[in-house]
């Protein structure tokens, strides 16, 4: 198996653990409802003193406590649509050095589904990034997109015009300080 297949074989597997989450999730939830109403019918029979309802918050608030951080997804949007941001990449690098490649945003299941665009498998689903920082996508050398044709939507729609991590004042082309 090379890396590509090892790459795809462990998405698919992490996209079956979320959807499985996401139905665990769910009856989580169902059972959290009877739970609350058993809590307010033994209550109301007088069954349950207030000091029992604040111990059993505790013990819920203690378990929710420990639960691990879940993987994130963007909601899907066909990324073909999105609209090009009107502005002139090519002629930026030599002044912002790609800096929105440094940026760190979730995946659609589109871009999963294609199996083209990395991502973090440390923090599934997330644009994945090299040790400089920077996308695992980026040519170090000319600046361009090595997945330009099916980027994902939030590279797709980005305008860095008005955003301050990246310029301090974009119309006098003056970069925003590195962090």
């Amino acid at each position: 198996m090379d890396a590509d297949e090892a790459y795809r074989s462990v998405a698919a597997a992490l996209r079956e653990a979320v959807e499985a989450r996401g139905r665990a999730e769910r009856q989580l939830a169902d059972l959290r409802g009877r739970f609350d109403q058993l809590v307010d019918v033994l209550a109301g029979k007088g069954l349950l003193a207030e000091g029992h309802r604040k111990v059993l918050d505790r013990a819920g608030a203690a378990a929710a406590g420990a639960v691990k951080p879940r993987v994130r997804l963007r909601a899907w949007v066909d990324k073909y649509r999105i609209p090009n941001a009107d502005v002139d990449c090519a002629a930026l690098y030599p002044l912002c050095h790609a800096r929105c490649c440094s940026l760190s945003f979730e995946l659609t299941t589109q871009d999963l589904d294609e199996g083209v665009v990395r991502w973090e498998v440390e923090e599934p689903y997330l644009i994945r990034h090299e040790a400089d920082g920077y996308c695992s996508h980026l040519d170090r050398a000319t600046g361009g997109c090595g997945v330009y044709a099916r980027r994902p939507a939030t590279c797709r729609g980005y305008d860095c015009r008005g955003d301050r991590r990246i310029w301090a004042d974009f119309d006098r082309r003056i970069p925003a300080p590195l962090p």
